[in-house]
């Protein structure tokens, strides 16, 4: 019995270091299997902050300094033209010539002005005087009807004088008492004074009539003639209407000039005094320019990190690139801080790094064919990683740091 205690005690320990280093030996094979960057670091995007005109530079002190955090629209300081700038001198011509062109046309529309307003008096003057004009044709018009009704009054009582006479001699020539000629004529006296009555009863109708033709400023009588103030008046309101055009002409030019002028002011004053402003929201990873340093045009006067456009650049072997793609998952640690861990995906994979310059004409060996050595081949590897909200803006969001990448394996992997 102790025998077979003893041979199946064997056999179970033997199962035991065997199930052991099985699965050690998976483990060692995993760890083996999975790809590591040889070397990696948290790389960002890099805006350059240039001088956009050359002169004397003066920098916000209290706001620049290295991992200070700028808000997009920040100003940084301020750039004084000490230089000769061609751009300068031209906008100083231009300038004057739009103040020159402005004045000319600023007199100009002064006098169309006075010319207005002389000639809306003259004719306030004479539409007065046509007014004055009609008032006294009415009246004119109304004593010429007056007086015809005087005469026609006249007329008739001298037509019943010489019409009783009339009949008083026809009375006294059918009796004998007058002979039938002396009768005769004073019937005819009286058909002439009746004649000379309706005559003067048609021209107080047309003197009416022309009353009443006047009101309307019409006239009946020949060719209707304007008298000197109507035809001035109507001049007049031709010479407003072209000087009216004039001055919405001139007006306009005066506008488009004062807006040249203030555009041209306008970049004069930033060509010699210009404002620099952070482009983006970022921390302050450089600063290439001193205060009082006079820069060139397109110098850098510091460089801003956007922490928001972070990711890793991992390196690898290239016999591992052809096991890896794109979307691939990905486990960062922060170099000796293991608590401190991200989750990516990888973006691109570009081979040959440091080795080739893609896209030259005519291309030279690489270096190490060179000296006939072969050192490792590495590809870079561009991962995206899932950052938290919160960046450390106090550290450059870790960017430059170094960091390990092991590259978790996928189903639809290769290996």
């Amino acid at each position: 019995m102790k025998l077979i205690k003893t041979a199946s005690g064997k056999i179970l320990l033997s199962i035991l270091v065997l199930s052991s280093l099985f699965v050690i030996g998976v483990r060692l094979r995993r760890n083996f299997s999975q790809i590591r960057s040889v070397q990696a670091f948290v790389n960002g995007e890099i805006i350059f902050v240039r001088a956009s005109i050359p002169g004397e530079l003066e920098l916000k002190s209290e706001k620049i300094k290295l991992s200070n955090q700028l808000e997009k629209g920040t100003q940084i300081g301020t750039i004084k033209s000490t230089v000769e700038n061609p751009r300068v001198s031209v906008l100083k011509i231009e300038k004057q010539q739009l103040e020159t062109r402005l004045q000319d046309f600023q007199q100009q529309i002064s006098g169309v002005k006075q010319q207005i307003q002389n000639r809306t008096k003259l004719m306030n003057l004479f539409k007065q005087q046509t007014v004055t004009q009609r008032m006294l044709q009415l009246k004119y018009a109304q004593q010429q009807i007056q007086q015809l009704e005087e005469e026609i009054a006249r007329e008739q009582i001298r037509k019943k004088i010489v019409q009783r006479d009339a009949q008083r001699f026809a009375n006294l020539a059918s009796s004998g008492a007058e002979t039938v000629s002396r009768a005769e004529n004073k019937i005819a006296e009286a058909q002439q004074a009746e004649a000379v009555v309706k005559e003067a009863q048609s021209k107080i109708k047309l003197a009416k009539l022309n009353l009443e033709a006047t009101k309307a400023g019409l006239q009946l009588e020949g060719t209707r003639t304007l008298s000197y103030p109507e035809t001035r008046v109507l001049e007049l309101d031709v010479e407003l209407t072209d000087l009216k055009q004039q001055e919405r002409n001139l007006s306009k030019e005066i506008q488009s000039i004062q807006s040249q002028l203030s555009i041209t002011s306008k970049e004069l004053l930033l060509q010699q005094n210009v404002l620099v402003i952070a482009p983006t929201t970022g921390v302050i990873w450089s600063i290439d320019s001193k205060s009082q340093e006079i820069v060139e045009a397109n110098k850098s006067i510091i460089q801003l990190l956007n922490c928001q456009n972070l990711w890793v650049e991992a390196f690898i072997n290239e016999t591992d690139a052809s096991k890896l793609v794109v979307g691939q998952e990905a486990q960062i640690n922060l170099n000796n801080s293991s608590h401190v861990q991200w989750k990516g995906r990888v973006e691109t994979i570009r081979a040959g790094t440091g080795r080739f310059e893609v896209g030259q004409y005519v291309v030279e060996p690489p270096p190490e064919i060179t000296r006939r050595q072969l050192p490792v081949r590495v590809a870079a590897v561009r991962i995206k990683v899932d950052w938290p909200k919160t960046s450390r803006f106090d550290d450059f969001c870790l960017a430059g740091r170094s960091v390990n990448v092991r590259f978790i394996e996928s189903k639809s992997s290769p290996f």
